[in-house]
């Protein structure tokens, strides 16, 4: 026991706890900007995908299909490794960003589909009968109620983002396991260095989901759906 307390001790002293705050700086802006590319790219692939857009459509679902079939830390060694042989090199934070976002859209645009799917045809036809047009009724009448049904998920996705950006590493970035694993190769401590590493990855999807559960009470007091659907 007390050789566990040292251990702690250790990871927790000198420029450790510098390093493991500054590893979780860096998880929390890969994730948020892939966040960003998630929810924009998943959103457009989702919309071309639930109105069968001739050809985008067709699109968006091969792409979904063939990057929910490739493990996440294969298409970060594509991005960061492979693409430079076509010419287009891309530093740690960017290529980890791109990869985690692109990965995560592939996921987001099945719950904007199934958001979307989730609104009454009513308002569409309501929407046009009052003069906008369907890029206008989608915008402002479906999407602001799927986003609703759809928050719960987008949460769970969040999360997903931030426990998959663990994965960074592989590409020189030091986020926070990368930080983790120099700690331990320094101080030999490895069961305390990853029993505080889950203590944070915890603490931060705890937060979230906390977070996530009471916006989706706030924004979906009052709102109740008719049976018929947008699809």
């Amino acid at each position: 026991m007390n050789d566990l307390l040292t251990g702690f001790r250790t990871v927790f002293s000198g420029e450790y706890p510098h390093l493991l705050l500054t590893g979780l700086g860096l998880t929390l802006a890969v994730s948020l900007c892939a966040l960003v590319v998630s929810v924009v790219f998943g959103t457009l692939l989702g919309l071309a995908r639930v109105f069968r857009l001739p050809v985008l459509g067709t699109l968006g679902n091969a792409y979904v299909e063939v990057v929910r079939g490739i493990p996440l830390i294969v298409l970060l060694s594509v991005i960061y490794y492979g693409l430079p042989a076509l010419g287009l090199t891309l530093d740690g934070f960017p290529a980890a960003v791109l990869a985690l976002g692109l990965y995560s859209a592939a996921y987001t645009s099945e719950i904007v589909r199934g958001g979307v799917s989730s609104v009454p045809v009513g308002q569409i036809e309501a929407a046009r009968s009052l003069g906008l047009t369907r890029a206008q009724a989608v915008h402002f009448v479906v999407l602001p109620q799927a986003w609703r049904v759809a928050l719960p998920a987008l949460g769970n996705e969040f999360v997903s983002l931030i426990l998959g950006s663990s994965l960074a590493s592989a590409v020189t970035l030091q986020e926070l396991f990368s930080q983790g694993r120099y700690i331990t190769n320094a101080t030999y401590r490895q069961f305390e260095v990853y029993a505080v590493l889950a203590a944070v990855y915890f603490v931060l999807t705890f937060l979230l989901t906390r977070v996530v559960r009471w916006l989706e009470r706030r924004v979906s007091q009052g709102q109740t759906l008719p049976e018929r659907r947008v699809i």
